[in-house]
């Protein structure tokens, strides 16, 4: 019993972190070809990088470091996926799947997206 309701926080912690922004994505009415790829691999880190263009008044600089300290917060989240198990001592060993699913998917989103094109790029003028 308790292995499942583990299983089932781990599924549900990748679907918050995945599935659920790529809904919203998918939802979107704005059309954004620059990052389609990366859009679709890691959705909550494009949700990220729309707000952070935003915030940061499109400064391809700020936005990067923005990245990169996501990079960092990402480590927490991996601690907090791993909370549930270090609470209930329960095995890392019976979880390692998901557990590397969640790791590298926290640690790849930010890196994919510290290098990226313009967000003005088809209106300036040349």
């Amino acid at each position: 019993m308790q292995k499942d309701l583990i299983n089932f926080w781990l599924y549900l912690y990748l679907g918050c972190i995945y599935f659920v922004p790529l809904v919203v994505i998918m939802h979107s009415k704005a059309t954004d070809g620059r990052f389609l790829l990366r859009k679709m691999l890691f959705p909550l880190e494009y949700l990220i990088q729309l707000k952070l263009e935003q915030a940061t008044n499109y400064s391809r600089s700020a936005t990067r470091l923005g990245h990169i300290f996501i990079w960092f917060l990402s480590i927490f989240g991996l601690m907090i996926a791993t909370l549930p198990l270090y609470i209930f001592n329960e095995p890392y060993e019976n979880h390692t799947t998901m557990l590397m699913i969640i790791a590298y998917y926290l640690m790849l989103a930010p890196i994919s997206f510290w290098f990226q094109p313009r967000a003005d790029r088809g209106t300036k003028n040349r």
